[in-house]
């Protein structure tokens, strides 16, 4: 690996980690928001306030996630990465909330840990800039955006399986996301970062990104976190390897096919254990 890929791994680690323990926090003081104006006012202005540091933590996301793929070759680097943050998110569920960490939940740190490690290191180098294919990826979002359509229709007439859709909807948001936030990066190689983040494309995504935190509460309305979590950042792993093929032409080889399973194993058993998810806290009573 040369230098500047390792750094943009390391990057894509931090952004993976800011975006997963923002939306913990995030999810920790959702309730101020249902007080309206009083959570500008004490005592619920400091609750409040930690929801702002969440919602800030996920955007300095975007920006970390850029500049990441600006870094590194293709769009799989980075989405893979997106198990570490669930580890970060473990443990701060377990020092701060003081959840219990046992051996399931140390087996998946360990199978995201070994997959991601050898997913990385079996990376092949590849000239994405020459082969981005705009048609491509507007076809993929219209059959994306059927499926998706004819799902939710289908969920809300059954009444079952909602959560899976909108979870699943959520995370290939956040596929796109890295997508975008890639091709913004290729778009501008060689201009100073700035001009990646005033792009369209960087606009794109960061708009997709906050669709992927509103379909993620809607998820949570008609489900566990059981479902949801899983479903969530394993889509944003899987989906961008698929549209990685689709849009530059570029595929992952059969042994990071397997990493990718064992990170997505690793993901399933780490965020459906009891203790993983984040429990919002109780309101402080009003003055």
């Amino acid at each position: 690996m040369d230098e500047t890929l390792i750094i943009g791994i390391l990057v894509g680690c931090l952004a993976s980690i800011t975006m997963n323990l923002g939306k913990g926090i995030q999810k920790m003081k959702v309730q101020v928001l249902k007080t309206g104006k009083a959570m500008l006012k004490p005592p619920l202005r400091r609750d409040f306030i930690i929801w702002l540091i969440g919602m800030l933590m996920t955007g300095a996301a975007g920006l970390l996630f850029t500049a990441a793929l600006k870094m590194t070759d293709k769009p799989s680097v980075v989405s893979s990465l997106n198990g570490i943050g669930l580890i970060a998110l473990a443990v701060f569920s377990a020092v701060v909330l003081k959840e219990k960490v046992g051996a399931r939940e140390a087996g998946a740190v360990a199978l995201i840990i070994i997959g991601t490690g050898f997913f990385q290191y079996f990376n092949v180098a590849s000239d994405k800039s020459s082969s981005f294919n705009l048609s491509s990826l507007l076809l993929s979002l219209a059959v994306c955006a059927a499926i998706y359509a004819a799902m939710v229709v289908m969920a809300r007439k059954m009444k079952k399986g909602q959560a899976f859709v909108y979870a699943a909807i959520a995370g290939t948001f956040l596929a796109y996301m890295v997508v975008f936030f890639d091709i913004s990066g290729v778009k501008n190689a060689g201009r100073p970062f700035i001009y990646t983040i005033i792009s369209l494309y960087f606009l794109i995504g960061f708009f997709l990104g906050n669709g992927a935190f509103v379909f993620t509460n809607i998820a949570f309305f008609h489900g566990s976190g059981i479902v949801i979590v899983p479903t969530v950042n394993s889509f944003m792993i899987v989906m961008p390897m698929v549209l990685e093929f689709v849009i530059y032409r570029v595929s992952i080889s059969p042994i990071q096919l397997l990493c990718v399973l064992l990170i997505v194993a690793g993901v399933i058993i780490l965020t459906t254990s009891k203790g993983h998810e984040v429990k919002e806290t109780p309101l402080p009573a009003a003055a």
